[in-house]
């Protein structure tokens, strides 16, 4: 290919837009579940996304030390196709007339686990597609285009919920996540030869190999001060996601699935026009700067929120909430690949995913007992306080302000040393 500019393989891009509108379909389905079909509780409803998410945040360090020096299309083919049961299990609950609290929880419960095996093995490959003259901070922001360009046609589908029924969706999300298993698997690397002497991590160092991760984000201070700045909010946008909004269409504008699917919608077309947007323009040098400016939006967002404006302003101010979104996930994205050592990539990288799902369990219950003991509205003020708080703690005890852009570090096998 000399004289001629590669792209990232349409096989890669393809496979993360279909995950992503099957897990679109899922969010929107099982939200549906819970508080329209079962008429659950505030209580309850953050009770059901606590442990739908839990395994996330105890298993997802444990996926990226297992997917590092593995052959990384094959290994996640394999778990992309074991993926497609679980919706094929929640949709068999349903039609046999067994859906209830405790199964339809079970069933997201086991989908999570695998997710969190999936998740830092797909990040990682990013790295061994993407063509040098590319650069890999355009690359990630163009894969978190299609992630969410995927979740965008995925939950505009999953608004039928309430006309179609469940089942369908769930057999059209099996169907997707098994095309994701034969894409990923046949996806083409720069590099053909980049994992002929991959080593697996052996199960009894796993644990040692997730606690190297670990040490490495910490040791150097680039990759923990970029991930303590994403990891201590995450429990209130994680919260605010799973339970904020379902409830808030239900308790406040007296809503269904068309309503929450398109609030959801409108959270991901800003999150996809902006991450796309990123993928267009020149590679930000002073991104640190970028990083801390985008999470001002946060406040604005969510101040006006709780005014508990008109539908389509609310439509309006989740739209700008994605914005935001986007571009700083397109970024931070960009910056971890970028500092993370190429041999334990994948472990970094689960670690910037544990800070983006972490938050899952913990916001999913505080969002649940808030908004039942002080009303939903009052429970968005705590974002804009948190929000303010720590751009200023960051600002003043940090150097997360001058962080300029690096590139990362090539390499061309993913050897594991056991020794």
């Amino acid at each position: 290919m000399s004289g001629q500019a590669r792209a990232i393989p349409a096989s890669y891009l393809l496979a993360q837009a279909c995950h992503f509108m099957a897990g679109g379909m899922m969010n929107v389905v099982f939200a549906w579940l819970i508080v329209h079909e079962l008429h659950e509780k505030q209580v309850w409803v953050g009770v059901a996304q606590f442990f739908a998410t839990l395994p996330m945040l105890f298993l997802i360090l444990v996926g990226g030390a297992a997917a590092d020096g593995r052959h990384l299309p094959s290994y996640i083919g394999r778990l992309q196709l074991a993926a497609g049961f679980t919706p094929i299990a929640l949709a068999l609950v349903i039609a046999t007339g067994q859906l209830s609290f405790v199964t339809a929880t079970a069933v997201l419960t086991a989908g999570s686990i695998l997710a969190a095996f999936i998740m830092p093995a797909r990040d990682a490959l990013l790295s061994y597609v993407t063509p040098p003259e590319t650069g890999l901070a355009r690359t990630a922001a163009m894969a978190v285009s299609a992630m969410f360009a995927g979740q965008l046609v995925g939950t505009a589908v999953a608004a039928s919920a309430s006309t179609v029924g469940a089942v369908p969706l769930l057999a059209l999300q099996a169907l997707l996540m098994v095309v994701t298993g034969v894409l990923s698997s046949r996806v083409p690397l720069v590099n053909p030869h980049a994992f002929r002497d991959h080593v697996p991590v052996k199960l009894s160092r796993l644990l040692h190999e997730v606690a190297d991760g670990i040490r490495i984000v910490t040791a150097d201070k680039r990759l923990r001060t970029i991930i303590l700045y994403l990891a201590i909010p995450g429990p209130l946008f994680n919260g605010m996601f799973l339970v904020g909004i379902p409830l808030i269409v239900r308790d406040v504008y007296d809503g269904e699935s068309a309503m929450l699917s398109g609030l959801i919608v409108a959270f991901l077309l800003g999150l996809s026009l902006s991450s796309l947007a990123m993928a267009q323009i020149r590679p930000v040098e002073r991104q640190g700067r970028m990083m801390m400016m985008l999470s001002l939006n946060n406040v604005i967002v969510f101040g006006l929120a709780s005014f508990a404006p008109p539908f389509w302003a609310f439509v309006m101010l989740i739209f700008f909430w994605g914005l935001g979104a986007g571009a700083g996930m397109a970024l931070n994205r960009g910056m971890v690949q970028a500092a993370a050592p190429p041999v334990y990539r994948a472990r970094v990288l689960s670690v910037l995913q544990l800070t983006q799902v972490a938050g899952g369990p913990p916001g999913a219950l505080l969002y649940g007992f808030m908004a039942q003991a002080f009303g939903i509205l009052n429970t968005l003020l705590i974002v804009p306080v948190v929000t303010v708080l720590l751009w200023l703690s960051f600002r003043l005890l940090s150097d997360l302000w001058h962080f300029r852009r690096e590139e990362a570090i090539a390499e061309t096998t993913a050897p594991i040393a056991l020794d």
